[in-house]
């Protein structure tokens, strides 16, 4: 081989050595508080350009539930991520973190299930007045969903129709009236 084949050939191996090394991201998993940080500050970090703060961290069943937000750019904006349990027992985050819809002192976020028509629905709870969520889903009964004092998560889940899903939700103080 002649010296120019040779630095050639070094060049293209760098090269793609460098791409993978690019492209390669390792898993980041949501065991504990400290692995959560790190893999918010890759997910949302640059886009909040602030340290982020935990408010919460729930697990139910298969899923643990983070709700955050950034500690001084827009600190009234709430998120939330889904991490699920995989077979070894580990949590990996299972899609993007989204951001909560804010009605008064309460957000809402629904969430894509592990199912085509299960739906997660997230109520993040600041206030002190929320005590109860109805629900009326594709013109079925109405449920009610008790919310526990503030700071609290609820996740609500249901099951949407092929078609999707309509969703009515009132909310409502400890007096019975609608907030």
């Amino acid at each position: 081989m002649s010296g120019c084949t040779k630095r050639v050939l070094f060049l293209l191996v760098s090269g793609l050595a460098l791409l993978l090394m690019a492209a390669w991201r390792p898993v980041i998993y949501g065991n504990s508080e400290g692995e959560i940080r790190w893999y918010l500050r890759q997910e949302v970090g640059l886009r909040l350009e602030d340290r982020i703060q935990l408010l919460e961290i729930q697990d139910e069943g298969e899923d643990r539930f983070v709700v955050f937000c950034g500690e001084r750019k827009r600190p009234d904006d709430r998120w939330i991520i889904r991490f699920r349990k995989n077979e070894a027992g580990d949590y990996e985050a299972d899609s993007s973190a989204k951001r909560m819809m804010q009605r008064r002192d309460y957000y809402l976020r629904p969430l894509h299930g592990y199912s085509s028509q299960e739906v997660c629905y997230a109520i993040w709870n600041e206030s002190d007045h929320l005590v109860k969520a109805r629900f009326r889903l594709n013109d079925g009964p109405t449920e009610t969903v008790r919310i526990p004092p503030a700071p609290s998560l609820t996740i609500w889940r249901f099951q949407g129709g092929e078609d999707g899903w309509h969703l009515e939700s009132h909310y409502y103080d400890s007096a019975g009236n609608q907030m």
